[in-house]
């Protein structure tokens, strides 16, 4: 994986990496950019049918949106050395957060809910219809737009040079 060394690690994790994390990579990719902010986000599962492509309905809501979500892109496993490498993590559920807490105990600290300002989990579609995939992509929305601006209001992320 290569990063801008420079920049901050927004990692945001899911079961498979093939709905929902895409689509939050995508918002937090839109919404630093749009902000003019400075942030290498990436996305990860916990149990990735690595080499997978993003779902159609993850890739068609995306698009609806106005946002990239490129079906080139493939599922990928989270690594221990990702997992070090990233300043937040990002995860959809309680069950998320609780396996990091047991297989990254380092960073416990560092992982939180994307709905956390929301006060939600956000549910996985997977195997569900289109509908269930743009409740999922709201969530998501809500959740990157308030942590890209709380991250940068703490200072975590800056503008890009």
């Amino acid at each position: 994986m290569l990063l801008k060394s420079h920049s901050p690690v927004l990692l945001v994790m899911c079961t498979g990496n093939v709905c929902r994390s895409p689509m939050a990579e995508a918002l937090l990719v839109h919404y630093v950019a749009h902000l003019g902010l400075d942030a290498t986000v990436i996305s990860r599962g916990l149990a990735a049918p690595v080499g997978r492509p993003p779902h159609p309905h993850a890739v068609a809501v995306a698009q609806a949106h106005g946002v990239p979500l490129h079906p080139e892109k493939r599922a990928v496993a989270v690594s221990s050395a990702e997992m070090a490498l990233a300043a937040v993590v990002f995860v959809m559920d309680g069950s998320h957060r609780r396996e990091v807490q047991e297989r990254f105990p380092t960073a416990s600290g560092k992982t939180f809910l994307l709905g956390q300002w929301q006060g939600e989990d956000i549910a996985d579609p997977i195997n569900e219809p289109l509908p269930a995939f743009e409740r999922a992509w709201q969530q998501c929305e809500k959740g990157a737009q308030e942590w890209v601006k709380r991250l940068h209001e703490a200072g975590m992320l800056r503008a890009a040079a």
